[in-house]
C-alpha cells in the first residue's frame, strides 16, 4: 500500500459521490470514481485500489454481480469490497458477505461510521499485505535453506561415493600392476612363445580391470560435475515425452536393442512439461533402459514396456522388463551405493553385463534434487519395473 491509500468509489448518484468524496478527502485518501460495471472493470485492469466502495444499485448491472466478478478474478480478489446501500435487510447483507464482501455501509452516510469502517479495513489490508510479504520472504528463505541442505546432502553422498570408488579402484589397479610385473617376468623368460597363452590371459585380465577402473572414474567425474552447483541456471522447461523419444532413437543405433527387443511404447498424448537439466534426465532414462537390457541378457524373448502418465502434479515414466526380476532380499538394497546384482568387471565373462553399483543410486539422487523420485513398482509380479516421478510445471 502507498502512503496515500487509493479508494475506488463505484456509484452513479451525484449526491453520494459528493458526500463520500468529501469524507475521503478529509482523511487524506485518494479516490477514483466509476459509475457502472464497465467503467469499473476497465479501471481495475490498469489500477489496483486499496478498497472498493461499491453501490448495489447501478445502471448496467447490480453491485452483487460486480462483486462476484471482482472476487473471481485472481488479480482483484484480494481487494476489500464494502457495499453501499439504502437497504439494510439481513438477506441483502448475507448475500453480499457470501459473495466475498468485507463490510456494509448503509445510507444515509454518517461521517464517523464511514471513516471508522474504511480505516479498519485499510488497516486489515495493510496487515494482510505485511503477512503476505513475510510469507514470501519466509518461502524464499526456506527455498534457499532447502537448496543448501540439498547441496550438503550431495556433498555427503559424494564423499561416500568417492571413498567407495577409491576402495574399488585400488583392486583393479593392483591387479593391473601385478599383471604388468608378471608380463615383465614372462618376457624375460627364455621361452617366450611357450608363455603366449599366459600372456593373453594376463592381457585379458588387465583389460577387464582397466575397463572397470575407467567406468568407476567416469562415474566419479559425473558426480563431481553434478555436485558443483544446484543446476538452477541450467534448467529449462521440456516435455518428458520428448526426452524419452530422443533417447529411444539414440538407443536404436544399437542393433541388439533395435532388432531383438520387443518394445511396447505408450506415451501420454499431452505434454509432460518438467523444469530440469535435460541431459541429466536423459541419463536417468538411458540408465534405466540399459539396466532393463542387462537384466534380460540371457533371454531370447526380450521385451520392455515403456509408458508415461501424470498423477498428482507429477510426470510419471515407467519402464518394465520381462527379465528375472529383483530378488526379495535385494529390493531394500537396490539403491544402496555400490550394491549391484551384476557381476563385477573382474568377474564378468562371455560379455555378461557388469556393474559398479553406482548408477541407480545416482539416478535416484538426481531425481530427488528436482523433488522427484525413483521407486520400484510394487505391482509387477514378473520382471522388474521402475517408476521415475518428476514435478510438472
Amino acid at each position: 500500500m502507498t502512503n496515500k491509500p487509493l479508494i475506488l468509489l463505484v456509484d452513479d448518484i451525484p449526491e453520494n459521490i459528493q458526500v463520500l468524496g468529501s469524507i475521503l478527502k478529509s482523511q487524506g485518501y485518494s479516490f477514483a470514481l466509476t459509475t457502472n460495471g464497465k467503467e469499473t472493470y476497465e479501471l481495475l485492469s490498469n489500477r489496483t485500489p486499496d478498497i472498493i466502495l461499491l453501490d448495489i444499485m447501478l445502471p448496467d448491472e447490480d453491485g452483487f454481480s460486480i462483486c462476484e466478478k471482482i472476487k473471481s478474478n485472481a488479480q482483484t480478489a484480494h481487494i476489500p469490497v464494502i457495499f453501499l446501500s439504502a437497504k439494510a435487510e439481513l438477506t441483502d447483507k448475507t448475500k453480499g458477505f457470501k459473495l466475498g464482501a468485507a463490510d456494509y455501509i448503509t445510507k444515509p452516510f454518517e461521517d464517523i461510521e464511514v471513516i471508522a469502517r474504511v480505516k479498519n479495513h485499510l488497516q486489515a489490508k495493510l496487515d494482510r499485505d505485511k503477512i503476505d510479504r513475510y510469507n514470501k520472504e519466509l518461502e524464499e528463505m526456506v527455498e534457499q535453506r532447502t537448496k543448501e541442505l540439498i547441496r550438503k546432502e550431495r556433498e555427503s553422498i559424494l564423499a561416500q561415493f568417492m571413498q567407495g570408488i577409491i576402495h574399488n579402484v585400488r583392486g583393479p589397479i593392483a591387479s593391473i600392476s601385478s599383471g604388468l610385473e608378471l608380463m615383465e617376468t614372462i618376457n624375460n623368460a627364455e621361452d617366450i612363445c611357450s608363455n603366449e597363452e599366459a600372456k593373453n590371459e594376463i592381457w585379458e585380465i588387465n583389460t577387464l580391470n582397466k575397463e572397470k577402473a575407467m567406468a568407476l572414474m567416469s562415474d566419479l567425474d559425473s558426480m563431481l560435475r553434478k555436485s558443483r552447483d544446484d543446476h538452477s541456471e541450467e534448467t529449462e522447461i521440456i516435455d518428458l515425452n520428448e526426452l524419452i523419444s530422443q533417447e529411444l532413437n539414440f538407443l536404436n543405433v544399437d542393433l541388439e536393442f533395435k532388432n531383438r527387443v520387443n518394445k511396447q511404447i505408450s506415451l501420454i498424448e499431452e505434454p509432460l512439461n518438467i523444469k530440469v537439466v535435460p541431459a541429466e534426465i536423459s541419463q536417468i532414462i538411458q540408465n534405466l533402459i540399459k539396466n532393463a537390457m542387462d537384466a534380460m541378457y540371457q533371454q531370447n524373448d526380450k521385451a520392455i514396456f515403456i509408458s508415461t502418465n501424470k498423477k498428482a502434479g507429477k510426470a510419471i515414466f515407467t519402464i518394465t522388463d520381462n527379465g528375472p526380476g529383483i530378488a526379495k532380499e535385494n529390493v531394500e538394497r537396490i539403491f544402496d551405493p555400490f550394491f549391484t546384482t551384476k557381476p563385477k568387471a573382474s568377474e564378468g565373462e562371455n560379455g555378461f553385463p557388469t556393474g559398479t553399483g553406482i548408477g541407480l543410486r545416482f539416478c535416484r539422487n538426481t531425481a530427488k534434487s528436482y523433488n522427484g523420485n525413483i521407486i520400484i513398482n510394487p505391482e509387477i509380479k514378473k520382471g522388474a519395473s521402475f517408476v521415475l516421478e518428476l514435478p510438472l510445471v
